[in-house]
């Protein structure tokens, strides 16, 4: 497949206008790693939507992110008004990053799962949160141990095995899933993908934040649901292989892996 390149005549914005939501008086870098990643990616606008404690050192971070904010230290109910007015400004929201699994927390989660009409990315602390998507384009990006709080169920050692559980979880939840891990399988419950790029330095926190800001960017650009998932998958890893070739193992950091997404979708050609 091959993603669209913008056209003569696009005005800011027709490429694709992203949300994240995520951000605590305990994290302040993650929601900006999914940003940077989805702009990186493609996407014109990339929205944060955190705590006014954490808002401007996020902010701080690069020019490049439209960073708004709500009273407090977390996510609460005093986020609900901002939410309604920014669902009308972008094409797909990622929630989740760096928000905690505070009770109050996970329960605005829950709230915004069921209430969010466009596109969703359901990633790190919301993956588990029991929730029933509004949106019919909903998307989970869980590793192992987060496989398991979502499902009930740890994935198996055995990559066939384990490709039936996320088929199976795919279907059961009418989502597309990408389980991420030496091997990452993608399905929604129709369609099995899997993915070999990446590398060990990607263990380091951060490249689950640029995974999914890679895979906002793909599907706010209008790319269907399966191949987003594959090709994020695939490309965010083929940018922590590039990333690995000339920094190590050892000293890979995940703004490393977003600084090379545009070499590894320039090797799609």
């Amino acid at each position: 497949m091959r993603i669209k390149l913008p056209k003569r005549g696009n005005r800011k914005g027709l490429n694709g206008r992203i949300l994240v939501i995520g951000g605590s008086d305990r994290y302040f870098g993650s929601p900006a790693l999914v940003a940077m990643a989805a702009m990186r990616s493609g996407a014109d606008l990339a929205y944060i939507l955190a705590p006014e404690f954490v808002a401007p050192t996020i902010a701080s971070y690069s020019p490049n992110l439209i960073v708004w904010s709500y009273p407090g230290k977390k996510l609460s109910k005093l986020a609900r008004k901002v939410v309604a007015e920014l669902h009308d400004r972008v094409d797909v929201l990622v929630i989740g990053n760096g928000l905690t699994k505070e009770k109050e927390v996970l329960a605005e989660i829950k709230k915004i799962i069921e209430t969010w009409e466009k596109p969703i990315i359901i990633d790190a602390d919301a993956i588990g949160v029991k929730a029933k998507p509004k949106s019919k384009n909903a998307f989970y990006t869980p590793h192992a141990v987060e496989f398991k709080r979502l499902t009930g169920s740890p994935p198996s050692p055995n990559l066939e095995k384990r490709k039936k559980q996320v088929f199976a979880a795919a279907k059961k939840l009418n989502a597309t899933i990408i389980l991420k891990g030496e091997v990452d399988v993608v399905s929604d419950g129709r369609r099995i993908a899997t993915n070999t790029t990446g590398n060990v330095g990607m263990t380091c926190g951060g490249t689950g934040d640029s995974l999914a800001g890679v895979l906002a960017a793909f599907v706010a650009r209008g790319i269907g649901p399966i191949e987003a998932a594959s090709l994020s998958a695939y490309v965010n890893g083929l940018a922590g292989d590039i990333a690995l070739k000339e920094i190590g193992a050892y000293s890979l950091v995940a703004t490393d892996v977003i600084e090379k997404i545009p070499a590894a979708l320039r090797k799609l050609k």
